[in-house]
């Protein structure tokens, strides 16, 4: 754990200092992954404007005032995510989680498989907490911060209210109560979760058709259809996949066409001309 870490350092400083520092630090670790992954997104969405354009969701640019808000807001959940991670800490040094960091604790099998099964009850999760904050008493207070970016960037993966920011990370908080976890796929599932935000947000769809039209594809979130519930304000709940999605009818009906529509290269780039104004690419099937 940081603590023990930390430990022959900070251990003969006054409480307040010593869980200062350890916050700063953690404060410090959240951002940068922050800001590797959701840079390294907008460097992504960047490149591929210049060789491969017709991958583009929506017809306009990211703009710098939508970035800086994005930015802030992730910030401020940064700072709620140290506090639950603090708590965890505080809890598990208490001896009142089943956090552990013996890998051979529960057998390597369940050290394995704890991981995908962490992603999938998020995903549950996800999905029903989604949806009710899209509820008209939820939206307005809590849920806009959001979608205050219509066409997203990678840097809004964080940008939510304070409040949706302690429902987005309450899950990993109950997860650590009631399953055998270890530290390390507790990190990773939370790194994996800022990656598949990031690529959510992305602007662009680079999953490959392969894999999209795969059994295992079928089942998976895609940028297009996330990037789709922000223009359109419903469907497309989920997280990773869309099990739930699929299941419960709330797919948007021309989800999987935005898909095609986004990695099908056009044998020329077309202008379309409509009431004289020019537009490219092709209007997305956002309806």
């Amino acid at each position: 754990m940081l603590t023990d870490f930390l430990s022959p350092i900070i251990g003969d400083w006054p409480v307040a200092l010593r869980w200062g520092a350890i916050g700063g630090i953690i404060f410090a670790l959240i951002a940068a992954r922050y800001f590797l992954a959701a840079g390294a997104g907008f460097g992504i969405s960047t490149l591929l404007g210049k060789i491969a354009p017709w991958r583009k969701l929506q017809n306009r640019d990211f703009s710098r005032q939508q970035i800086t808000r994005e930015i802030a807001y992730s910030m401020l959940s940064t700072l709620i995510f140290v506090a639950v991670v603090g708590l965890i800490i505080v809890m598990t040094s208490a001896g009142w989680t089943q956090l552990y960091t013996d890998p051979y604790a529960y057998g390597l099998v369940w050290l394995i498989l704890q991981v995908p099964a962490v992603l999938l009850i998020q995903d549950f999760y996800f999905y029903w907490m989604h949806r009710i904050v899209h509820q008209p008493a939820f939206y307005n207070r809590v849920h806009k911060t959001h979608h205050l970016s219509t066409n997203p960037s990678p840097f809004s993966a964080f940008a939510f209210h304070p409040f949706e920011a302690v429902l987005e990370i309450a899950i990993f908080l109950v997860l650590v109560f009631i399953i055998p976890l270890h530290a390390i796929a507790l990190i990773t599932a939370g790194l994996l979760s800022l990656v598949y935000n990031v690529y959510g947000h992305l602007g662009y769809e680079v999953m490959p058709r392969f894999l999209a039209n795969s059994p295992i594809g079928y089942w998976l979130n895609k940028s297009a259809y996330h990037n789709q519930h922000h223009r359109t304000y419903r469907y497309n709940y989920g997280l990773y996949t869309v099990i739930w999605d699929r299941l419960y009818g709330t797919l948007h009906p021309k989800a999987d066409q935005l898909y095609d529509q986004a990695t099908q290269k056009p044998e020329t780039e077309p202008v379309i001309f409509s009431h004289g104004k020019s537009i490219s690419p092709a209007t997305r099937p956002d309806s």
